[in-house]
């Protein structure tokens, strides 16, 4: 497996990297190259252990004879890439079929995703061009994956080949702990976990601060550009509510379940998701999972069932939800174990899912 994130806490591409070979180690043995050794960010979630002398990562750089030798041997290459066009995965994406190996082309963004990187600052017509150049190499790939239904629908109308619709993997028996303590437990506290970027919502954050704090908790756990602006929010904060706001930019990987099991509701206020990592974890940890509907998102959130749909920039509105479970404690526990049924479901089915892929492109 190919990817351009730092092996260990490069964010849910790299978790969900590691999380497929430690779901499928039974059937097969993973390499995983990555372009880069070092972390770019502190992710917020639990560092997964290799399965037992079944995958190694390696980064290209520090050892590009041993990469392109994998490469060689492999018998299916699994390509991580994002409209990001980061070099070593976009390099793939041309060269792989080239080595006449099975591709299996994962796409983990949608292209919404050039609204909000370093390609926001070309042409529309130039991002337009790359956007199709990446539809035309996905072609000729064996199998190109989408992570929700709603991905699958934006890369096939930005001219992509239909693809397969597969959840990343998540371990679900890590968050069992969480979920076990919380029946009947009302609703106190509000957490925001991930980057502190304008591509998560992060510019949300300070007109919600002071809305949401004269009743609840809330909890921030992550860095990015954004963290000072949401540091100076808090900081004007009347001392009273200010009280009630804890932020930290960095939370141990083996920490991230003790957030959730501290944590009753997540806001979830990214502007675009293929997926959702965050979401499927709360789901999984019994945390009522509030959201802006973007993306994979809606794949995930069913309004008032497995969750609330929400709009973070009209945070008199994400009050209103949050008050009306704080008083309706019978109707959170529906809803938490809904959402938990649900997320189990999915976890299960992607795991058969993948192996089916793989089996597919290897046999």
């Amino acid at each position: 497996m190919v990817h351009d994130y730092p092996p260990f806490t490069g964010g849910g591409l790299a978790l969900g990297v590691r999380e497929i070979a430690a779901a499928l180690d039974d059937d097969f043995s993973f390499r995983v190259l990555s372009s880069r050794p070092r972390d770019h960010f502190a992710d917020d979630r639990h560092r997964l252990d290799a399965p037992d002398g079944e995958s190694e990562t390696v980064s290209t750089f520090a050892s590009p004879r041993r990469a392109l030798r994998w490469l060689r041997e492999a018998d299916a290459i699994v390509l991580h890439w994002t409209f990001s066009f980061r070099r070593l995965s976009t390099l793939l994406l041309v060269a792989a079929p080239l080595l006449r190996k099975p591709t299996v082309f994962v796409v983990h963004t949608a292209p919404d995703h050039c609204d909000y990187n370093r390609l926001r600052h070309l042409p529309l017509g130039l991002r337009g061009m790359l956007v199709w150049f990446a539809g035309t190499a996905a072609r000729r790939c064996s199998q190109v994956v989408a992570l929700s239904h709603t991905h699958a629908a934006a890369l096939t109308r930005t001219g992509f080949p239909s693809p397969h619709v597969v959840f990343l993997p998540v371990a679900a028996h890590l968050y069992d702990c969480a979920w076990h303590r919380r029946e009947r437990r009302p609703v106190r506290t509000v957490m925001i976990l991930g980057e502190l970027s304008e591509l998560k919502g992060a510019d949300a954050i300070p007109g919600l601060l002071p809305v949401l704090t004269s009743d609840f908790r809330v909890r921030i756990a992550g860095r990015g550009p954004f963290a000072r602006v949401v540091e100076s929010a808090a900081a004007a904060l009347p001392a009273a509510s200010r009280a009630n706001v804890e932020i930290s930019d960095r939370v141990e990987p083996s920490q991230v379940v003790r957030l959730y099991d501290e944590a009753d509701c997540l806001l979830v206020l990214s502007r675009t998701e293929s997926m959702s990592r965050v979401t499927l974890e709360a789901m999984l940890s019994g945390v009522i999972v509030l959201a802006r509907p973007v993306g994979g998102i809606r794949d995930l959130v069913v309004d008032d069932r497995t969750g609330y749909l929400i709009d973070p920039d009209d945070p008199a509105s994400v009050l209103e939800v949050l008050l009306r479970l704080a008083r309706n404690p019978s109707k959170v526990d529906r809803v938490r174990r809904r959402a938990q049924a649900f997320a189990s479901r999915a976890c299960a089915t992607s795991r058969r899912r993948w192996r089916q892929i793989l089996l597919d492109v290897t046999s």
